[in-house]
């Protein structure tokens, strides 16, 4: 699954929890927020998923710098953990500005 997410179009970290949630396909009982997400993601759900996000420094206008950076070391961590895993049990996670 690919999955981008353009930062022209999030408003907040409310917006970008629920395009993240509707894009990866989690249902109404998933519990939104960074840890939730966090955990899902390290759980491998969804898999084979390369995330890029594009236009990322009007997303870090829309999150804040903190936020901003605790996604990124959810995203990275993540990508690392997979890293040994065949291609298709694979988090990869694209930033561009």
């Amino acid at each position: 699954m690919k999955v981008v997410i353009d930062g022209r179009f999030v408003l907040d970290e409310a917006d970008l929890q629920r395009r993240l949630a509707g894009a990866f396909g989690y249902g109404p009982f998933y519990g939104y927020g960074l840890t939730a997400l966090r955990e899902r993601l390290a759980a491998g759900d969804p898999r084979p998923l390369e995330l890029t996000w594009i236009h990322a420094s009007v997303i870090r206008l829309a999150l804040g710098n903190a936020a901003f950076r605790a996604y990124l070391d959810v995203f990275e961590a993540v990508e690392q953990a997979d890293g040994g895993k065949p291609w298709d049990e694979r988090f990869v996670f694209r930033l561009l500005e």
